[in-house]
């Protein structure tokens, strides 16, 4: 539904398959890029991150997650967003929050947020540094997906530090591993098995991630029809 441009980098993602994660928390162990290796000292440009995320955001866009950036040692931000009918960010859609955090270049460290109807807590190391409850941008209500990736912010380097000039590739962003836990209060997500079988329409609304993994893409964006290839392996 968009003209993409080719991009000059490009680096691994994790998607799970289907919108069917809710409630509940969510941990992982994870260290952050050195822009230059053995150094971790130097700054530079990345945003390497953890969340939950609605898609496809042209309906529904709702988001909660951990970003950690390249601008300092210890840069952690927390974030949740919700938009309705928009591809665009803007403000008024997303609050965010620095958050206190030890040196995520050195070693391995567990963040994790709890994502209950009327709170969002976030922990690094077990101990809480934000809680977010009523009040401005609403705490999200449907499922989405667990994702985890690291990026760059284009050559202008407006979010994620702005030394990205110091970058040298290729980077790595390691995750040690990933857990969810189901809030006891939650009685339909996720699907059986992780399937498809407890999904509504809205759910499944442009879901695929690509073209090997066998979803459909279901439903137009202003009236076209979602772009299509073939699966190559």
């Amino acid at each position: 539904v968009a003209d993409i441009p080719d991009k000059p980098l490009s680096s691994g993602e994790f998607r799970s398959r289907h919108n069917i994660f809710r409630y509940g928390r969510y941990e992982v162990r994870m260290k952050a890029p050195s822009v230059q290796p053995g150094n971790p000292s130097i700054d530079g440009n990345f945003i390497s991150a953890m969340f939950v995320f609605r898609g496809a955001k042209y309906k529904h866009w709702r988001e909660i997650d951990f970003e950690i950036t390249g601008d300092a040692p210890g840069a952690v931000t927390t974030n949740v967003l919700s938009a309705d009918n928009t591809d665009r960010w803007k403000a008024g859609i997303q609050e965010s929050r620095r958050v206190t955090a030890p040196n995520s270049r050195t070693d391995f460290h567990t963040y994790a947020f709890e994502w209950l109807p009327t709170s969002i807590t976030w922990y690094i190391d077990g101990a809480p540094v934000r809680q977010k409850t009523g009040g401005g941008v609403p705490i999200p209500d449907m499922s989405g997906k667990v994702m985890m990736n690291m990026w760059i912010f284009g050559e202008k380097y407006g979010f994620g530090g702005s030394e990205g000039h110091n970058n040298v590739y290729p980077m790595e962003s390691e995750y040690d591993w990933f857990r969810f836990y189901k809030w006891d209060g939650e009685t339909h997500y996720p699907c059986a098995g992780f399937g498809a079988g407890c999904l509504t329409s809205d759910d499944q609304y442009l879901s695929g991630n690509n073209p090997c993994d066998g979803i459909p893409q279901i439903g137009t964006v202003y009236g076209k029809e979602p772009c299509t290839s073939a699966c190559h392996r």
